[in-house]
């Protein structure tokens, strides 16, 4: 029976092996070839192709990925199906166009941004696409973590919001790098090199116009959920002591560092005053837990979170 069992792991493994080498096989040639040449036609001499892939789930096109001459930063995503003689389901020549005013866009908002970075002495050492956050390498402390989050506003070129995340030096020194000659922005927004920055706990500040900077932790996802089991945990054993016959509900997700602190956390634990056979929490615990999510300090109860519709509204700090 063993045997019989491995033989069916074996051939159910030949063919996964046989799908992945036929969707492989679609390749993306045509929609290269294609590509280049409407490039070609375009805009003669300006645009080179340095990378294509199939579009997934998506099982037509592909996404031609262009360097753009002459910037070293800049970088032109199309999506194009030859097949169809479309680009995300539009006239190529327009979405072509706009593609490459997009990536040039893009391209200066980078330049802005990376150079505010390196002038206050804190380089960005990766980004996500769209420019919402940014990474940088640092490992603040109780003592400077206040002064830090002021220093990094002084970086920032632009009005927008923006998420910084500070990778530690061991683990920046540990990324993988972008590969040499392809332009600045595709190397900063590979995603080996995110998974890489990320794979560890880090903190992250919020910076907007209006609003003094907040920081969190963020985890993987076993840590979070072992976070999460723990907040729980002190949450219930408070309730049990202070308002018998509640019941614990969720966890809710955002828990802010507290001000001067890298070893605080301040957020909320979600229960009803009576046993529900599905608890969504209509009042909350505001906790002070450590990294670990173990409750450390005074514990206060807010009653009627939810307003009229049942949306969860919160202050922003306990």
């Amino acid at each position: 029976m063993e045997r019989s069992r491995r033989r069916r792991r074996w051939v159910a493994g030949l063919l996964g092996m046989a799908v992945l080498a036929g969707g492989c096989s679609l390749g993306t040639g045509d929609d290269r070839s294609r590509a280049e040449e409407l490039a070609g036609k375009l805009y003669p001499g300006q645009l080179k192709v340095i990378g294509a892939r199939n579009l997934f789930p998506e099982t037509n096109g592909s996404e031609i990925t262009f360097a753009l001459t002459g910037d070293p930063d800049t970088v032109v995503r199309l999506r194009i199906d030859a097949k169809k003689g479309t680009c995300d389901r539009k006239p190529c020549e327009s979405q072509l166009a706009a593609a490459v005013q997009k990536g040039k866009d893009l391209g200066e908002n980078w330049r802005r941004l990376a150079a505010g970075f390196q002038r206050c002495g804190h380089p960005i050492i990766a980004a996500d696409t769209p420019l919402s956050e940014v990474w940088i390498e640092a490992a603040p402390t109780n003592a400077t973590i206040a002064s830090f989050l002021g220093t990094v506003r002084g970086c920032l070129a632009t009005d927008r919001a923006l998420a910084v995340n500070f990778a530690t030096p061991a683990v920046a020194a540990k990324r993988p790098r972008g590969g040499e000659g392809l332009p600045t922005f595709l190397r900063m927004t590979e995603t080996k090199v995110l998974a890489a920055l990320s794979r560890e706990p880090y903190l992250v500040a919020s910076y907007s116009p209006a609003n003094e900077p907040s920081a969190r932790i963020v985890r993987p996802f076993d840590q979070r959920q072992e976070f999460e089991k723990r907040a729980r945990a002190g949450a219930t054993e408070w309730l049990a002591a202070n308002r018998p016959g509640a019941m614990v509900g969720g966890v809710v997700g955002l828990w802010r560092l507290r001000p001067g602190r890298v070893d605080r956390l301040m957020g909320y634990v979600l229960f009803c005053d009576t046993r529900q056979a599905k608890c969504q929490g209509d009042e909350a615990l505001a906790m002070t837990v450590d990294p670990q999510g173990n409750p450390v300090g005074d514990m206060r109860v807010l009653e009627d979170v939810r307003d009229q519709g049942g949306v969860l509204r919160l202050p922003a700090g306990t």
